[in-house]
C-alpha cells in the first residue's frame, strides 16, 4: 500500500487524468444517444460531477460516468476539508514553543513527523514555516543547503537540524555568520551513537574483549568508528575490532588507525563465511547486512554458541524467539531511532557547546561569567564544522567518564581520567583523517598534540580536564 501511495506521490498527473475518465467516458455516452450536440453532451458530462443529469437518458457508459463522478467529487470534498483541517490545526501547532516543522521529500521524514509532540512535516522548499524549530532533511543534501542559504535571514535565531547523509559536516567552514542555530545530524550516526549508549561495553572495562563488526555499507562504518571513539573506559581495556567488507584505501587506513592504548584493529580480506573459524573466540557479532542475516546467525551459533549477535534492520525484527540463544538482538529500527529527542538531541549539543566555551575560558583564563550564556554562543558560532563535532564528540563520550568517577574507579584528581580523554580526543582527530606533525598546520590537519599523553608539556595536559567550575557544574547536569 505504501509503495501505491508512494507512486502516485510521484506521479500527480495520474491522479488528475484518472479523475477526467468520468468526463470522457459520459461523453462518449452522451454522443452515441444521437440526441446531444457536440456542447451539449460535454456540458452533459461535466454536470454528472455534480449529481444533477441534465436528461433522462442512460446507457453503460453514462452509468459508470455517473458513478465514477461521485467518487471524484467526494475524494475533492473530502480532500478540500482534510487541506482545510490541516491548515487550521498547522495554525495552532505554531503558537506552541517547542512547535516543529520537518521539511521533507522522504518516508524519513514523515516518520519523524510522526513522533513530533507538536510538529508536522511539509514538502514545502521554498520558504520556511514561522515556527522556532526546523528539521530540514530532503533526501538530497544540496537541496537541504540550497534551502538553508536562500532562507538564512528569515531562520534568524531559530533552531536549524539539517539531515546530511552524503555530505561530511566536518569538512564544514566556520559559520560565524550564520543567522540561525544550525545542527547537522546523520542518520547512520544517530544510530550508532544509540547502538553504543544502549550496547555498551561498561562491564565488560576490564577484559579482554573481542568485537567483529561485518558490513561494507555505511552502517557498518558508522558502528566502528563510534565504537572507536566511545569504547574508552580504562587505560587498561584490551577490545580487539575484527573487521570484515572493507577493501582498498578504506581497508587500509582503518587497519592502520592507532589505538594509543592495548585496543586492536584486525581487517580480514576473506568474507565472514569463509573464516567462519575466525569467531570462535569473537564476545560480540555486529552485523550490519539486512541480506543472509539467518545464514549469518546460524553459522555464529554453530562455531560459537555463547557469542552476542546483533544484527541491523531498518524495521523490527525479533530473532530471540526462534533461536535457542538469549545473546541475539537486532537493532537500527527507525522508528525507534528517529526521534524528535535523538534528532534535536537539547542535551548534548548544549554539552558540547558548554566544553568549547570552557576551553575559551581556559584560553583567555578568565571565570564564566553568570550571563555567560550569549557569550558562549558566540563561542560556538566561531568554529568549523570540524571543531564543533570534536566538542560534540567530547559530550557524547562524557557520561562514561561521570560513571568511572561515579563508581569509584576515577576521580577529578586522578591523572588516569586526563590520560583517557587525550586518547579519545587523539582517536577523533586519527578517524577524522589527521595525523602528527611537528608543527601544527589546519589546512593539511596535521597536529603537533598527536603524541601519547606522557610527552604533552604539563599545560597541555590540564587542557584535557574542565577548567571552569560554574561550567562543569552545567556539564554534570545534563548528564
Amino acid at each position: 500500500m505504501g509503495t501505491i501511495k508512494k507512486f502516485f506521490k510521484k506521479h500527480r498527473a495520474l491522479i488528475y487524468l484518472a479523475a477526467l475518465i468520468p468526463f470522457f467516458v459520459s461523453c462518449y455516452g452522451y454522443y452515441i444517444t444521437g440526441k446531444f450536440s457536440f456542447w451539449e453532451f460535454v456540458y452533459a458530462a461535466i454536470a454528472v460531477y455534480f449529481v444533477n443529469p441534465v436528461s433522462e437518458d442512460v446507457n453503460a457508459f453514462i452509468l459508470f460516468g455517473e458513478i465514477t463522478s461521485v467518487i471524484v467529487t467526494a475524494g475533492i470534498i473530502l480532500s478540500v476539508l482534510k487541506y482545510a483541517y490541516a491548515k487550521i490545526e498547522h495554525f495552532f501547532i505554531r503558537l506552541k514553543k517547542d512547535s516543529t516543522v520537518v521539511y521533507t521529500d522522504n518516508e524519513l521524514g514523515y516518520a519523524l513527523a510522526s513522533s513530533l509532540k507538536n510538529g508536522y512535516a511539509t514538502e514545502n522548499d521554498s520558504r520556511p514555516e514561522k515556527v522556532k524549530n526546523h528539521i530540514v532533511m530532503f533526501e538530497d543534501d544540496a537541496k537541504n543547503i540550497t534551502f538553508y542559504s536562500q532562507n538564512e535571514s528569515r531562520l534568524k535565531d531559530q533552531k536549524v537540524f539539517m539531515m546530511m547523509t552524503e555530505l561530511d559536516s566536518t569538512l564544514l567552514k566556520a559559520t560565524d555568520t550564520s543567522e540561525a542555530d544550525l545542527h547537522f545530524f546523520n542518520t547512520n550516526e544517530l544510530l550508532a551513537r544509540d547502538y553504543w549508549k544502549k550496547y555498551n561495553l561498561y562491564s565488560h572495562k576490564s577484559d579482554s574483549f573481542k568485537i567483529a563488526v561485518i558490513g561494507d555499507n555505511d552502517v557498518a562504518d558508522a558502528i566502528f568508528k563510534y565504537g572507536y571513539l566511545n569504547n574508552l573506559y580504562t587505560l587498561e581495556q584490551s577490545f580487539e575490532y575484527h573487521i570484515w567488507g572493507l577493501t582498498g584505501s578504506k581497508a587500509s587506513f582503518i587497519g592502520n588507525l592507532p589505538t594509543d592504548n592495548k585496543d586492536k584493529i584486525i581487517i580480514h580480506k576473506e568474507s565472514p563465511f569463509e573464516s567462519c573459524d575466525s569467531f570462535k573466540d569473537i564476545d560480540r557479532v555486529i552485523y550490519c547486512l539486512e541480506e543472509n542475516s539467518i545464514d549469518m546467525i546460524q553459522m555464529i551459533l554453530y562455531v560459537n554458541p555463547t557469542a552476542e549477535i546483533h544484527c541491523y534492520f531498518k524495521e523490527e525484527t525479533s530473532y530471540e524467539d526462534i533461536y535457542d540463544s538469549d545473546k541475539i538482538i537486532t537493532f537500527g529500527a527507525l522508528d525507534d531511532l528517529l526521534t524528535e529527542e535523538s534528532v534535536k538531541n537539547e542535551s548534548l549539543y548544549l554539552q558540547g557547546k558548554l566544553f568549547n566555551y570552557d576551553y575559551a575560558l581556559r584560553y583567555s583564563e578568565r571565570t564564566a561569567p553568570s550571563d555567560y550564556k550569549k557569550e558562549m554562543e558566540n563561542e560556538w558560532k566561531k568554529l568549523s564544522g570540524f571543531k564543533k563535532s570534536s566538542s560534540i564528540a567530547r559530550a557524547d563520550h562524557y557520561w562514561i567518564e561521570k560513571r568511572l568517577k561515579e563508581d569509584g574507579i576515577l576521580s577529578d584528581e586522578d591523572e588516569d581520567a586526563l590520560k583517557i580523554e587525550h586518547i579519545r580526543w587523539s582517536r577523533f582527530h586519527f578517524i577524522n583523517h589527521w595525523s602528527y606533525a611537528e608543527k601544527r598546520d589546519n589546512a593539511r590537519r596535521r597536529h603537533n598534540l598527536l603524541v601519547p599523553y606522557e610527552q604533552l608539556a604539563q599545560s597541555e595536559k590540564e587542557k584535557d580536564g574542565i577548567y571552569d567550575a560554574m561550567i562543569k557544574k552545567e556539564i554534570e547536569r545534563l548528564v
